[in-house]
């Protein structure tokens, strides 16, 4: 009951701060219309990640509030910090399953995050590095970034767009590994 409340005082917060709200609007905007999937498409991800972040929100385990939710084509990604022992991990994978339209899941857990900092850093560097890149366009492809391990997904053209995003991620210092999670059409 606490996740749920502390869940309304962002949204409420958020949700009143015009700032938050036109930039919120402003990147929605140009990912969808940056984005290689359907908006119809796009939308039934977006439905599966809302549904997935609640139930994991509201879920009784602990340790399921804090991962990273993302869905390309029905394809689920979670990923964050899950130390060992826990059962967050197994009960993130059983909320995503159950959702509807969700065909795949896939999962990149840590089990420790010895440096937020750190991980922000790579994280700004890769996203800089992406922007930059005049053959890409950075907001086909989301980037999480754990014990500087970086995981990208998103949908792009080409298996060399994925290439590239890959080389662009393994270039910044600081990078332990890249997996990628980038669908190509």
């Amino acid at each position: 009951m606490k996740h749920v409340r502390a869940l309304m005082l962002v949204v409420a917060i958020a949700g009143c701060n015009p700032v938050m709200m036109a930039t919120t609007a402003v990147r929605g905007t140009y990912d969808a219309a940056t984005s290689e999937r359907s908006l119809s498409t796009q939308a039934t991800d977006t439905q599966a990640e809302v549904q997935i972040e609640a139930a994991l929100v509201a879920s009784p385990v602990r340790g399921t509030t804090g991962m990273d939710v993302w869905c390309r084509q029905g394809v689920v990604l979670l990923a964050g910090v899950v130390p060992p022992g826990s059962s967050a991990g197994q009960e993130a994978v059983r909320i995503a399953r159950e959702t509807p339209g969700v065909k795949r899941v896939e999962t990149y857990f840590v089990g420790t995050r010895p440096s937020w900092t750190s991980d922000l850093e790579i994280k700004e560097e890769i996203r800089a590095k992406l922007v930059a890149d005049p053959d890409l366009v950075s907001g086909r492809v989301d980037i999480g970034v754990y014990a500087s391990h970086v995981v990208l997904v998103g949908v792009v053209p080409s298996i060399q767009k994925a290439d590239k995003f890959v080389a662009d991620a393994r270039s910044v210092s600081g990078v332990v590994n890249v997996t990628s999670f980038i669908q190509t059409l």
